[in-house]
């Protein structure tokens, strides 16, 4: 979900290491999982998100825990 200025929705600034994994920085320049993953479906698919690094694969967010489906 990033943009053309490589934020996503909450603002994060992406970066990718060099295996193509997003990232973002954190106030000490700690390494993080992006608040909201990356989309992985086709167009005209039901949308889904990268669930791999413990992202809602139904809304993209790290902290869904379910929320998104209630």
């Amino acid at each position: 979900m990033a943009d053309e200025y490589g934020r996503n929705a909450a603002g994060e600034i992406i970066h990718h290491d060099e295996f193509g994994t997003a990232y973002v920085l954190d106030e000490a320049g700690n390494r993080r999982p992006p608040m909201y993953s990356e989309k992985n479906s086709k167009p005209g698919e039901f949308t889904t998100y990268d669930d791999s690094q413990g992202h809602c694969g139904l809304c993209g967010r790290l902290t869904c825990r379910g929320s998104c489906f209630k």
